[in-house]
């Protein structure tokens, strides 16, 4: 809200002379007088999110209100109700609440914003009772506490979520705030669908774990060579956590992508071992049953062009496979991961540093959390767990997250577009331990916004020109020359319409 008008007090004289010139006013130690003299002071409200500000009021005068200001370049005003009112609460300056004059002033002057100022205080003023105290006093349109908010997190209701620092770090196991993944910013955005399938190729999963159960469909089992698919050891349940346990369900944990279909696969044995023929087979039964994405936090150092060939044939198949870069054996990025059509990924901490039990090479591609990270376990359990295991589903959750948001990427693009949002760690640029940084799910999701794609194939440019004209002429047109694709796409300005007003941000995205 602006400033501008005098004040007939002390404290809000030189308000309107503020508000054309954007400066502060201190109010002139709380002696009365009405004396108000200018300030480099910037007073900003420190209070939690959700409540209000303790450190000012907000507060509009009423037409006409003029400052006078003296040959000594202080303010003087008569003395009066507002003075007196700012005298008792203590009121340490006034500032214009718009620093740079509103474009429109005469609808800025009509909404009383050019006439509305911050009264400070020292923080931790009962200022809910102050703006009881200024309502109604003559001079005075309104008087109303300043909310204190921010970005809108979508924070989850699962009870266990404060523990999950891989997700939404706040320091509460002594790490660094933000060493994660922004799981709140993302969800912000999106939370998944059913209709894209994540391959869970590990030691099984509890279908039925209760942060789990109905999104599980039963896969294979290769190292029995039937279809018994649930976990006797529990690392492929807490892989499927990580990555897939309900959000906001009120249970235990929530996993990077809420609503995705887990495809169960299990090619170890009980103690979690396996044979690298027994996870290509996998790898093929996956991608022949349905599965759009595969994670495998498993580790071989062999490389059998068995092996070699299923991820091959996935990647034929436009299945994407994200692999660990595997544990404690240094230098040297283990198979699958290790194979040129297979993501590697390395585990971090959460201080954002590396985990040093974790495999590095120049296959490495990205990082994601992986050290105490707490999900599911097996016989509906729950459990903490270390290594670039845990760090794997982090990025195939994201990467389902990402491709079920914009169905027209390729997994050519979920995997360039990974690297590219995440955040450098390390070496500057791409390095051995990192890759090319710390997945972030919010920047991948931003950067993987279907909008502006109107012609749906994964990218915005002169191609999407013709489609945007003919989605402004209206839907049915629109959707009889691109039945593949959703009309939103043209809501480019995500007003909710598609229409005139999207084509400046149009042409912005065209541009980027």
């Amino acid at each position: 809200m602006a400033r501008n008008a005098g004040c007939a007090s002390c404290c809000l004289v030189a308000l309107a002379i503020a508000g054309l010139t954007g400066g502060e006013f201190a109010f002139a130690g709380g002696t009365g007088g009405g004396v108000v003299s200018t300030s480099d002071v910037v007073y900003r409200a420190p209070d939690a999110g959700g409540s209000y500000a303790t450190t000012h009021i907000l507060v509009r005068l009423a037409p006409g209100i003029m400052p006078l200001e003296g040959a000594s370049g202080q303010t003087t005003i008569d003395n009066g109700p507002i003075d007196a009112l700012c005298d008792s609460w203590g009121v340490l300056h006034v500032e214009p609440f718009l620093a740079v004059r509103a474009r429109n002033q005469m609808l800025a002057d009509q909404l009383g914003l050019s006439r509305t100022y911050r009264l400070h205080v020292p923080t931790g003023t009962d200022t809910a009772a102050m703006a009881d105290g200024f309502t109604g006093v003559p001079g005075i349109e309104l008087a109303e506490l300043d909310g204190v908010g921010g970005i809108a997190l979508t924070i989850p209701n699962d009870p266990a979520f404060g523990s999950l620092w891989n997700m939404h770090n706040t320091g509460q196991t002594s790490g660094t705030v933000d060493a994660d993944v922004d799981g709140p910013e993302a969800w912000d955005i999106y939370t998944g669908s059913a209709d894209l399938t994540l391959a869970i190729i590990d030691t099984g999963v509890q279908a039925d774990h209760p942060d789990l159960n109905g999104k599980v469909i039963a896969g294979r089992n290769t190292y029995d060579d039937n279809f018994d698919t649930d976990d006797p050891h529990g690392h492929g349940t807490h892989c499927t956590g990580i990555a897939a346990a309900y959000g906001n369900n009120g249970i235990g944990v929530t996993g990077i992508n809420w609503e995705v279909t887990i495809l169960a696969m299990r090619c170890t044995s009980p103690t979690g071992s396996a044979t690298e023929s027994d996870c290509a087979e996998a790898i093929i039964w996956a991608v022949d049953n349905g599965a759009d994405i595969g994670s495998l936090s498993l580790q071989f150092y062999t490389g059998t062009t068995t092996l070699e060939e299923a991820v091959n044939y996935a990647y034929g198949e436009n299945v994407l496979l994200i692999a660990a870069t595997g544990n404690n054996y240094g230098n040297i990025v283990a198979y699958p991961a290790k194979f040129a059509h297979c993501m590697g990924v390395a585990a971090t901490t959460h201080n954002d540093t590396w985990y040093t039990s974790s495999n590095y090479g120049p296959e490495t591609d990205v990082s994601a959390p992986g050290k105490d990270v707490y999900s599911l376990w097996k016989n509906s359990g729950y459990y903490t767990n270390s290594g670039t295991s845990m760090a794997t589903p982090h990025v195939s959750g994201l990467a389902a997250l990402m491709m079920s948001y914009n169905f027209a990427l390729s997994i050519d693009q979920i995997e360039q577009m990974l690297k590219d949002s995440a955040e450098d760690k390390g070496d500057p640029g791409w390095d051995e331990q990192f890759g090319w940084g710390r997945i972030n799910a919010e920047f991948a999701l931003l950067a993987a916004d279907p909008r502006g794609d109107l012609n749906c194939d994964g990218v915005v440019d002169g191609f999407d020109i013709d489609p945007f004209i003919l989605a402004l002429n209206g839907q049915e047109g629109y959707l009889l020359a691109y039945p593949g694709c959703d009309f939103e796409r043209g809501d480019t300005n995500s007003d909710g319409a598609v229409n005139g007003f999207d084509i400046d941000s149009f042409i912005v995205l065209l541009n980027q």
